[in-house]
């Protein structure tokens, strides 16, 4: 029986709008690449034009205000990308692998951390001189709020499992984001910069004592360098004595 209605060209018409939607996420975010690319080369505050980004990402610079409001909702939308890229590689090693310690763990965040805004200074500054997209306090502290949320999320799932009662510390991941920025502010402005790996094992110790010196008053000693599997199945049997206890 033939169907009442030809979904024939409706398909067509869906498969066409696909294409044209990659196409035009493709254009975006090869202006985006683009701007950031001469952010890198020429400096933070560098007067960049758009016929600039047009011509290093191949385009017409037509197609710019095509894809973008106005030259500012551009340079939001590039600090946005700036920091989902710094996201993305500061998350690849914020595991708990159980065959590590707990320092090395915290040394290799901290080291991707150092690293990242070393050989990007100049983005990592060009993603302070605004705010993003839709928003409009500084991006800066849309962004610690941003890592706070992601060391929060990842922090209290340990911590659910365990049955331990964590809220009382979640001012201190805003705290030690905002510790860990204000390390590698002073360091990225020196002229004379002591080695990557000075930083990051100085930041490392300074998170293991601030967690190790709130567990001890919660009653928790841990031996730094046992391994997360160790550390966490201590926990779990302090724990389960704990709840027997009460």
């Amino acid at each position: 029986m033939k169907p009442p209605v030809d979904l024939r060209p409706h398909r067509r018409r869906r498969a066409g709008g696909q294409r044209w939607h990659e196409h035009n996420s493709a254009r975006r975010t090869a202006i985006l690449a683009a701007a950031i690319a001469l952010v890198e080369e020429l400096g933070p505050t560098a007067d960049i034009s758009t016929q600039q980004i047009a011509e290093r990402a191949g385009l017409a610079r037509s197609v710019i205000y095509r894809q973008f409001d106005h030259r500012e909702d551009l340079d939001n939308h590039a600090r946005e990308f700036v920091f989902e890229h710094y996201l993305a590689e500061f998350e690849s090693v914020l595991v708990l692998d159980p065959g590590r310690t707990a320092e090395e763990i915290i040394f290799e965040v901290m080291s991707t951390v150092v690293r990242w805004t070393t050989e990007h200074t100049n983005l990592y500054r060009f993603g302070q001189l605004g705010p993003l997209p839709g928003q409009s306090a500084d991006s800066l502290c849309t962004f610690r709020e941003r890592i706070a949320d992601t060391l929060w999320e990842r922090f209290t799932t340990v911590t659910t499992i365990l049955g331990i009662d964590a809220e009382p510390f979640h001012p201190l991941v805003h705290g030690l984001v905002g510790l860990v920025e204000g390390v590698v502010a002073q360091h990225l402005s020196r002229s004379s910069r002591p080695d990557q790996d000075t930083i990051a094992r100085l930041l490392t110790s300074s998170t293991w004592f601030l967690l190790d010196g709130h567990a001890r008053d919660l009653g928790y000693t841990f031996d730094r360098t046992a391994t997360v599997g160790v550390l966490l199945g201590e926990l779990l049997a302090t724990a389960s004595d704990r709840t027997a206890e009460s």
